[in-house]
């Protein structure tokens, strides 16, 4: 099976755009989405329906919570509030039905475990080795892809209880997977990179041939940054999408 595992769209549909575009000339089974289908962006029923065209198996991120959940946004900074507030009101029923459904935590193939930002919690950040452990401890299957971070990284799990060993690849890479370890992997952001890189993030995973490559492609983030201006949404947004921050 080839799986293409997307996370963090954030409803940026010039860059989801982009990155399906180059999946199109790829053998692709199934799409995992690890969540945040909507925020910060300014298209989100359309990447919310290009999600679901897909027939993705997705899990909910903090963003797709705080979209049907308003207490949710209480916990967010004040200009993602202000994206998540609009957001909420430009979402149609459907996929706000849509959005509300999905769970935080599913197996997929009986191998693959698909979290948004760790196994046992959604809000969690993995950034460190530690954080990593938490999952590693918790796994049931031999891979998990995770989110949230908009990290594009690994981490391999130690035996004798040692610290997982993290691997950043912000310009992306492969990994091939041993039959005798265990893997954590973030495929990065579709569309919001954060980890110093502003081209868009994914991965794609080949089970027969025990290989996960990140990909980053670039996209019109002009365009994109222009649709999230003209929908009056935090300057800071935007701006920081030319960076990869």
């Amino acid at each position: 099976m080839r799986y293409a595992v997307l996370s963090d769209i954030h409803s940026n549909l010039v860059a989801l755009h982009a990155v399906l575009a180059v999946l199109e000339t790829e053998e692709i089974h199934s799409y995992l989405c690890l969540g945040d289908i909507v925020g910060y962006g300014a298209r989100p029923n359309q990447c919310c329906d290009m999600v679901r065209e897909l027939n993705a198996v997705c899990v909910r991120g903090n963003h797709d919570e705080a979209a049907v959940n308003p207490e949710k946004a209480e916990w967010f900074t004040a200009p993602a509030r202000a994206c998540i507030l609009w957001t909420r009101q430009q979402l149609r029923e459907d996929n706000l039905s849509c959005l509300g459904e999905l769970p935080l935590r599913r197996i997929v193939d009986d191998t693959i475990t698909i979290c948004h930002g760790s196994v046992l919690d959604p809000d969690h950040y993995t950034v460190t080795p530690v954080d990593a452990l938490l999952s590693f401890r918790e796994m049931a299957t031999p891979v998990t892809f995770f989110g949230h971070t908009h990290y594009a990284e690994w981490f391999v799990e130690s035996a004798d209880g040692q610290l997982p060993v993290e691997h950043p690849l912000p310009t992306g890479g492969s990994l091939q997977l041993r039959p005798d370890t265990r893997y954590l992997v973030n495929p990065g952001a579709v569309g919001q990179p954060r980890d110093g890189n502003e081209l868009a993030s994914f991965a794609i995973y080949d089970s027969e041939a025990a290989e996960i490559v990140i990909h980053r492609v670039a996209y019109d983030i002009a365009k994109a940054a222009k649709q999230m201006e003209e929908a009056g949404l935090p300057e800071a947004m935007y701006a920081r999408l030319w960076l990869g921050v």
